[in-house]
């Protein structure tokens, strides 16, 4: 039976090159069926962008059960960084250029005039924190009280959550809760702990495939190549070494990693442990919807 309205949430993640856009059930924290998937332009125009986003969030809302039923309870949209969650203001340059300095809040409001969407509470979230988030309040996470979330790709995310709270300041998180730049090895984490770190490792191996992704060398080690096994050992063991200061700081419950390249979890999950003796480290139950869940959550923070 699909749960009213009121008992959902409509939730968005806006990445680099895309939208995804789902209904998530406040009570069972999932995922509802219908989620949206778009590929978008990150050079379009402004109204381009919000047009894209603002029609994934309709299409999703129009999903199963939900036609006739009244408008969700809250709408939640992760984003990349820098962006200032409270008054919904893009400062991006490096993406989404043609929304510097604009109001998502009021470009998406103006979008979703006459809908079903058009007063419902807003609220925005960065994608890392609500990965974290997510994971806390629906995923491997659940149940634990304090959480530090970590996710993998072509960079390095982090989120730290304490009782459903996002913390981005105090001494037991490092600065707005960004792992990527803390200083490590002489150079910054990011550059030790991604799928670019992975890549430079087994490039310097003597591999002759110099185009190998994370994802080809993570094949490479399923079928037992001991360089690429090797190459995420050791992004496990340089994880281990980012994450300890924090781990003592913050004293998580548990670190759920997600992120593509932690689907290679397997490769890297025993030096990981190894290097964070003692620490609940865990694999993300949702990977991409992890930040819908998230963007669900905003507004329920302290739920358990």
């Amino acid at each position: 039976m699909t749960p009213s309205s009121q008992a959902q949430a409509l939730a968005l993640d806006i990445g680099g090159g895309h939208v995804s856009a789902a209904r998530v059930d406040l009570n069972t924290r999932m995922v509802l069926p219908g989620e949206i998937h778009r590929a978008v332009d990150p050079n379009a125009s402004a109204d381009a962008l919000l047009d894209a986003w603002a029609a994934a969030a309709l299409e999703a809302l129009a999903g199963d059960g939900l036609d006739g039923d009244g408008p969700p309870a809250r709408i939640g949209i992760a984003v990349p960084s820098p962006f200032d969650h409270a008054a919904g203001v893009s400062w991006m340059t490096h993406k989404f250029a043609a929304l510097h300095g604009v109001s998502v809040r009021d470009g998406l409001r103006d979008c979703w005039a006459g809908t079903a969407l058009a007063d419902v509470s807003l609220a925005f979230g960065n994608d890392a924190d609500l990965f974290t988030l997510g994971e806390w309040w629906g995923g491997a996470g659940r149940g634990a009280g304090r959480v530090i979330g970590v996710t993998l790709g072509t960079g390095l995310g982090s989120g730290f959550v304490a009782d459903g709270h996002v913390v981005t300041s105090g001494p037991d998180v490092p600065p707005d809760g960004e792992l990527w730049n803390v200083p490590y090895g002489g150079e910054i984490a990011e550059d030790f702990a991604s799928g670019q770190a992975v890549r430079r490792v087994y490039q310097s191996s003597g591999q002759e495939d110099y185009s190998a992704s994370a994802a080809g060398i993570a094949a490479l080690a399923d079928v037992g190549d001991a360089r690429a096994r090797a190459a995420y050992a050791e992004l496990g063991t340089h994880l281990g070494g980012i994450l300890t200061p924090w781990v003592a700081q913050f004293r998580p419950d548990a670190v759920v990693f997600g992120g593509n390249v932690s689907r290679a979890w397997a490769h890297f999950r025993s030096a990981l442990e190894a290097a964070l003796p003692g620490v609940s480290c865990r694999i993300t139950m949702h990977f991409e919807g992890s930040a819908l869940l998230g963007a669900a959550a905003l507004g329920s923070q302290g739920e358990q």
